[in-house]
């Protein structure tokens, strides 16, 4: 079984998924990452930290609590981890906790109610917030914010709609993706079309990728699954009224088109970018490199994707991760999570 891995992760040849292995510790995975030799994965409060090759549990850290080190948990969004080559970071409902990677609590950062995502960004962070408008201007809206690190002050770099409105909610919520990379920040402008743009430290803009891209149309099956999806979300578990109670007072609201971007990850010089086509059972990505160049589209496996109110937070839940030119991706089974690989080729 190693050996069969280890020719497997160093083969650079187009090769279908092969499974890895089991992590029958890992029932509920809410945040998963390949980093090198290790599995990261968050389920709840708690990071597991599992050897690639053997699978075996290393280390573990990270419990629910409102103490130091300790995160909060809610039952219709999920805490996030972004793994770094020195740290671990959980992104909950009430602050950012940093630990190195072998689970030392190095610091927390407590947040405002209205961000939905905390980066840290060099010195400082990219957030993603929940805004209203002015006196003039009732809509809500995402927006991408700035946040010096030693001023705490907030400057805007970008807003859209949000997918709630007062009596309405779009169907297929279109929330801002954003990724830090080498110092610049990355964000997706899905309104406006096949568009990235690229802020460099301060938050200037330093570039922008735009591409032609057809648009998926919408089908009748696509808004049957996008209504499954809603009342399966544990936000409306809460509610205190049923679901014919909710159609009546809320208009739901069905585009023609899917967005251009549905989501994007930048991992080794790459931009893949995931769209709202699918084939097989596996989803369209992009390979772009970081000017927006296509090196190719390739369709790669379908994972679980978040909750209908995750999606439209934007809180950053994925269960792939790309890593050396590798997409890694659990399958979450009665006995636990399976573990597999399949290679990118370039």
């Amino acid at each position: 079984m190693l050996l069969t891995l280890t020719l497997l992760l160093a083969s650079s040849v187009s090769l279908h998924a092969d499974r890895i292995g089991m992590l029958p510790d890992i029932m509920e995975p809410d945040g998963f990452q390949v980093s090198g030799t290790e599995v990261f994965i968050l389920e709840g409060a708690t990071v597991y930290v599992f050897d690639l090759a053997s699978l075996g549990l290393k280390r573990r850290f990270g419990r629910e609590g409102q103490g130091p080190g300790e995160v909060e948990i809610t039952p219709w969004l999920s805490n996030t981890l972004r793994v770094y080559p020195d740290q671990a970071i959980i992104d909950s409902v009430n602050k950012l906790v940093v630990y190195s990677r072998t689970g030392e609590l190095i610091r927390e950062k407590r947040r405002q109610p209205q961000f939905t995502q905390v980066v840290p960004w060099g010195d400082s962070y990219a957030v993603r917030m929940r805004i209203t408008g002015n006196e003039n201007d009732k809509k809500q809206y995402s927006s991408i914010q700035f946040l010096s690190g030693e001023t705490e002050e907030l400057r805007e770099l970008y807003r859209q709609p949000f997918a709630a409105q007062r009596e309405q909610l779009d169907m297929i919520p279109d929330s801002i993706h954003f990724q830090v990379y080498e110092n610049n920040l990355y964000v997706e402008k899905s309104p406006e079309g096949f568009v990235i743009d690229v802020y460099g430290p301060g938050g200037r803009k330093i570039r922008e990728i735009r591409r032609e891209y057809e648009k998926r149309p919408v089908t009748r099956a696509d808004r049957q699954l996008f209504e499954q999806l809603l009342k399966a979300d544990p936000m409306m578990n809460i509610q205190e009224e049923n679901w014919e109670q909710f159609k009546t007072r809320t208009r739901l609201r069905n585009p023609e088109s899917f967005p251009a971007i549905r989501d994007f990850v930048i991992a080794d010089d790459r931009i893949y970018v995931q769209t709202y086509r699918s084939k097989d059972a596996r989803d369209e990505f992009l390979v772009l490199d970081l000017d927006g160049k296509l090196y190719k589209s390739v369709y790669l496996p379908k994972v679980r994707e978040p909750g209908f109110t995750e999606q439209m937070m934007g809180t950053g839940v994925r269960l792939f991760s790309i890593d050396k030119g590798r997409f890694f991706y659990l399958n979450e089974l009665d006995e636990g999570c399976e573990l597999h690989v399949e290679v990118i080729s370039d």
